[in-house]
């Protein structure tokens, strides 16, 4: 028996620390991003056994998986009676800002539940569960998750797991709206910091909150549409300033880097602009005003790589959970 499951990554553009709480399922983050059409890709075989899980491929530890599969057994005890090979496969670096531990928790929960044929919309919904508690216990993403079930353009109310069908889930609430949304990711290939090297230091945790509540408080005004793009551009590069977090880690040197490749690649009149992805070294180029074509990508990826970056093009992904 075997199961599949491609989930795409996420970039967080802003967000505010909310993970004061002791129940997992109430920590998280208010905030906004992108659900991307590219992320993590793995397959689990199950054969009779007790529980044994073997890892394959390129996933950066095993701790995440064991962790989904204990939480998996914790819902229906059938999971321990199976021996799971699972192979990983990332479609972008890891630790980088782009979701992956989110995207690796919930494919590794949704292909595991597959291969025994658990129903989708149940396996969906537990899967979101699941990898949001294991997320919270290895002070991972504080959003991720609940952005890519989701999916599109997502504005964070309120901090949390999303509620879900089956008594599962928690107090988190999302907005989204979606359009095929051309970009490009970029990234340095060196590795970053964790995401708990800042959410578990206090003052980066105050200064992102307070910055997060500021640029986040005209956003949740109104209607959340494909209206408010060029107001979610413009908080996104004052929420990285008012943070600090563009003067850490070498992000602001990036941002010069990218902008030199922009402009080599004819795009220096502001219809392409580079936004930080929190908490990597890593941006997204994405253009100003929706009605851009998709025909800049590969010029812009050429120019990116010339320059010794990371580079790929993708695109907003509508249903991050199950991509083809």
């Amino acid at each position: 028996m075997q199961g599949r499951a491609r989930v795409g990554g996420h970039v967080t553009l802003i967000f505010s620390v909310q993970d004061d709480s002791e129940i997992l399922l109430e920590q998280g983050s208010r905030g906004a991003g992108l659900a991307l059409d590219c992320g993590v890709i793995i397959e689990a075989k199950a054969k009779s056994g007790n529980g044994l899980l073997t890892i394959e491929g390129d996933a950066p530890g095993s701790e995440l998986h064991q962790l989904v599969l204990e939480e998996l057994k914790g819902h229906d005890s059938a999971f321990g009676d199976y021996d799971w090979i699972l192979s990983h496969e990332c479609e972008l670096p890891p630790s980088q800002g782009f979701g992956l531990s989110a995207a690796g928790a919930i494919g590794c929960a949704l292909a595991i539940q597959r291969a025994l044929g658990v129903d989708e919309d149940l396996a969906r919904s537990r899967a979101i569960h699941v990898a949001h508690r294991v997320e919270r216990q290895l002070s991972g993403g504080l959003g991720d998750v609940a952005a890519l079930h989701s999916g599109g353009v997502e504005l964070r109310l309120e901090p949390g797991c999303p509620q879900l069908p089956d008594g599962l889930g928690g107090p988190g609430a999302v907005l989204s709206w979606y359009d095929e949304i051309p970009l490009v990711v970029v990234w340095r290939k060196t590795s970053s910091q964790h995401t708990s090297n800042y959410i578990d230091d206090g003052e980066w945790k105050l200064a992102i909150r307070a910055a997060g509540e500021h640029c986040l408080l005209k956003l949740r005004d109104g209607q959340w549409d494909a209206s408010r793009w060029p107001e979610l551009l413009s908080k996104s590069a004052e929420f990285v300033e008012r943070s600090g977090l563009l003067a850490d880690s070498n992000r602001l040197d990036l941002l010069h880097l990218v902008g030199g490749a922009l402009a080599g690649a004819g795009f220096a009149d502001g219809a392409l602009v580079a936004r930080l992805c929190m908490l990597g070294e890593s941006a997204i180029i994405v253009p100003s005003e929706l009605s851009l074509s998709a025909d800049w990508q590969a010029v812009v990826v050429e120019h990116l790589q010339m320059r010794g970056l990371g580079a790929t093009s993708a695109s907003i992904a509508s249903d991050a959970l199950n991509l083809h």
